[in-house]
């Protein structure tokens, strides 16, 4: 098991709308907010949840309430400025979407596992990703 986690957007939307597998991201918050895991998101990760999150229906203001929320819990925000380059690589070598290039970029720079769904673009990537579901919602 890891001892760093670093979340994509598609948990994070799922625990926040109760969909399937969000149990399993909520004992990972968990353990984030008992110390027994260290947890990150990147900044576009950030980004994603609010816009993706507001269509689905949620109030933009719910969502940076849950994204402090998360910070409060000890997630971490990785900057950006300390994995571009390794986001543009990963971008450049796999067909993936820029969310999901910074998203792997930070859970390589911190040496964790990158949380993600049913994506796709997460597979034969060069770091450790866990699902917390294997199909979409």
């Amino acid at each position: 098991m890891t001892d760093t986690i670093v979340f994509d957007t598609e948990p994070l939307i799922a625990y926040l709308d109760d969909e399937p597998g969000s149990d399993t991201v909520e004992t990972w918050i968990d353990r984030v907010a008992a110390g027994e895991v260290d947890g990150y998101i990147s900044p576009v990760t950030k980004t994603e949840i609010v816009y993706v999150g507001a269509r689905v229906g949620f109030r933009r203001e719910t969502l940076l309430d849950s994204l402090r929320r998360l910070a409060d819990l000890g997630v971490s925000v990785y900057e950006a400025e300390n994995c571009w380059e390794t986001a543009a690589t990963l971008k450049a070598d796999h067909t993936m979407a820029l969310g999901d290039a910074y998203a792997l970029a930070t859970a390589r720079a911190v040496e964790g596992t990158l949380l993600v769904g049913a994506d796709s673009d997460f597979t034969d990537v060069p770091v450790a990703v866990e699902r917390f579901r294997d199909e979409p919602a």
